[in-house]
């Protein structure tokens, strides 16, 4: 499963590489040798062609490798270690193998053509234990006869041997000058099958140079692999996102959860709680792998709905949640997040002697903290936060231990991540409880580096560490392109009939949205279950996790124009409340306004604190005229030094970027 054919030359290499070798020698032997294969085969079809024959044998190409670099190994040898790993990497396409049996079935004969340098005799055996040839196909390659399909001749050969006019002749293959143009000279009916072409994504992935990185290769051929068998389970759909999502977001995602399951088990952890709604399609990928001995549950919440049951005055941590810097902070919006209902809002108003107009006036971050300690330290309108505190507090406990979280059971969070919140949140609702029952714990693509700490949310565990990566900066990225859900946000929970049931806010989203989200866990679903089928694939991705997450780094720093087009179709709403009113476009063309607003957000925290979010800062960049792009992209790079030396310097710095910062 490679992105291209020369890529399995490097693995052979390590297979071959002297046994005393340590891992870096190894790697070096494997690049030598990858270019003395493929230098060899060429001089081997060189001396091939001298003699009137179109291509080389294996055997012949062997007998030039020592040409090119010195090996301890008879050629016999290391033919048969090729011939293994030849093996190993191919697959049938379903869509293929139903047209061959619908053929047979009709009582057509079926002939394969293959310009190819592995004899019938090696070839054959082969594609017979893959449920490829059956008894009676004929096998013609052009290593054996000497011809070749590139200059049509072994199409004329194979006519000539079957007593067939090229009319009576359909031929299926994925080259356009050697299976299409070449036969249809003949007259020889086509069928140009292009779908196991790498993508645009799967190409700028697998990189055009040699060596390729043999985990660039990997994921490419496992995002073709995984597009080939959706293209017959699902009749050929397609989405505009379809490239982005088989060739960067699935890998992503199904590296994750297995890391999570990895280290989970090793953790003695037995139940895993899915948080909404970033984790639904991590929970599907989960299920479809069927871990042993890890429970597997949906944890219906959010900060919206974790926020007003935590708050407590022994406690100051749920006010960094109250004033968030990119949404709107009026006193209207401060007491909505703490989860006042509008009759209790319009109580503390007037407790508070403010008019109208006050109320909804957006206030500076000094100001805002300003009325959040008011609100606090005013008897009446502090009785009036925590009696509605109190009534959320009871429906929240009883969901959650309705959901097993007080059992006794060694369990953790799995969810996004960023600034540890929410995990805050559910740790002080807890407390209430059993201050020591359980340790606190939760999995995360990364953390902002404002993250709380170990004693204030516990303990938490990055699959992209450090914290303030570009994951965590990009947020809004990942929860609405890499992890959309089917349902809309928890927004509290109510009771009835003794049972705790979660309350949902009106989803915000479009249509598109929706049918986005719902390919996206189509895909990752099918993935996973071919994840499980063939286990050696997970081996593989954990082995290369590190290029998996710079694929996905990548593509959020770099993306496309057709990519930033279709993803604006989106909205992100950055405001907790997850409402409609709060909504904007994920990305958007930007002018020259947008730039000196990004440059006053950098240089002014009360500015950048007042600003609305950007969202996603180099989608939009791509989408904008270069006299704005550059500018912006200059201002990126200028930022990420930064927050390099910050990550350097200071690992769980307060204040993350002011480019960043709240709004993404």
């Amino acid at each position: 499963m490679y992105a291209h054919p020369r890529d399995l030359f490097y693995e052979l290499g390590l297979r071959v590489a002297p046994a005393s070798s340590g891992e870096s020698a190894r790697e070096r032997f494997a690049r030598r040798f990858q270019r003395a294969r493929i230098r060899a085969e060429k001089l081997a079809n060189w001396s091939a062609r001298r003699r009137g024959h179109a291509h080389a044998s294996i055997d012949a190409i062997y007998q030039k490798v020592n040409w090119f670099i010195r090996l301890d190994r008879p050629a016999a040898e290391l033919i048969e270690a090729e011939l293994t790993l030849e093996e190993e990497s191919l697959y049938p396409i379903e869509e293929t193998m139903l047209q061959l049996n619908a053929l047979r079935a009709a009582g057509h004969r079926i002939l394969f053509i293959s310009d190819m340098y592995i004899p019938a005799s090696m070839l054959r055996p082969m594609l017979e234990r893959m449920g490829v040839m059956e008894e009676g196909d004929r096998l013609y390659v052009s290593c054996d006869i000497g011809v070749s399909k590139h200059n049509g001749k072994l199409f004329q050969h194979v006519l000539q041997a079957e007593g067939l006019r090229g009319e009576q002749l359909q031929h299926t293959g994925d080259n356009a000058h050697a299976d299409i143009r070449m036969a249809e000279k003949l007259g020889i009916l086509t069928r140009h099958f292009t779908a196991a072409h790498l993508t645009e994504h799967e190409t700028r992935i697998a990189g055009s140079r040699l060596p390729r990185h043999p985990g660039a290769s990997r994921q490419a051929g496992f995002s073709r692999r995984c597009r080939l068998a959706m293209h017959l389970i699902h009749g050929n759909p397609t989405h505009v996102l379809d490239d982005v999502i088989f060739s960067v977001i699935v890998p992503f995602l199904l590296a994750y959860v297995l890391w999570i399951l990895d280290d989970a088990r090793k953790r003695g952890i037995q139940r895993l709680y899915f948080v909404a709604r970033d984790g639904e399609v991590l929970l599907k990928i989960a299920r479809e792998l069927k871990p042993d001995g890890i429970e597997l549950r949906y944890l219906y919440g959010s900060r919206r709905a974790w926020l007003p049951p935590s708050i407590s005055t022994d406690d100051v941590d749920w006010k960094r949640l109250l004033a968030v810097a990119g949404n709107a902070n009026a006193p209207v919006d401060i007491t909505a997040r703490a989860g006042l209902s509008e009759v209790e809002q319009a109580s503390v108003r007037v407790i508070l002697s403010l008019d109208e107009n006050t109320w909804r006036t957006a206030l500076a971050f000094e100001d805002a903290c300003t009325f959040i300690d008011t609100l606090t330290a005013n008897p009446r309108s502090r009785k009036v936060l925590l009696d509605s505190v109190a009534a959320k507090r009871e429906a929240a406990l009883h969901y959650l231990r309705q959901e097993g979280l007080m059992d006794g059971v060694n369990w953790a969070l799995v969810d996004a991540g960023w600034s540890l919140n929410g995990q805050a949140a559910l740790k002080r609702m807890l407390s209430t409880v059993s201050p020591s029952s359980h340790q606190i714990q939760g999995y995360y693509i990364g953390l902002a580096r404002d993250c709380l700490p170990e004693a204030r949310a516990g303990r938490a565990y990055a699959f992209c560490p450090p914290p303030g990566s570009i994951f965590s900066r990009r947020r809004v990225v990942l929860e609405h392109c890499f992890l959309p859900a089917s349902h809309a946000s928890t927004r509290s929970y109510f009771l009835k009939g003794g049972h705790a049931t979660p309350d949902f806010s009106a989803d915000s989203r479009n249509n598109e949205e929706l049918e986005y989200a719902l390919r996206l866990h189509t895909v990752a679903l099918a993935s996973a279950r071919l994840l499980k089928q063939q286990p050696a694939i997970g081996d593989l991705m954990r082995r290369f996790r590190t290029q998996l997450t710079n694929s996905a780094a990548g593509f959020i720093c770099a993306p496309g124009v057709q990519d930033a087009i279709a993803y604006s179709m989106l909205t992100a709403v950055a405001d907790m409340r997850q409402e409609r009113e709060f909504s904007r476009r994920l990305c958007r063309p930007l002018s020259l306004a947008d730039v000196w607003t990004t440059m006053g957000m950098a240089f002014s925290r009360r500015m950048a604190f007042k600003s609305p979010a950007w969202m996603w800062l180099e989608g939009s960049i791509a989408l904008s005229p270069s006299y704005v792009a550059f500018p912006l992209r200059f201002m990126l790079r200028i930022d990420d030094f930064l927050n390099r030396i910050k990550s350097l310097r200071f690992p769980r710095c307060k204040s993350s970027s002011r480019i960043d910062q709240g709004k993404t």
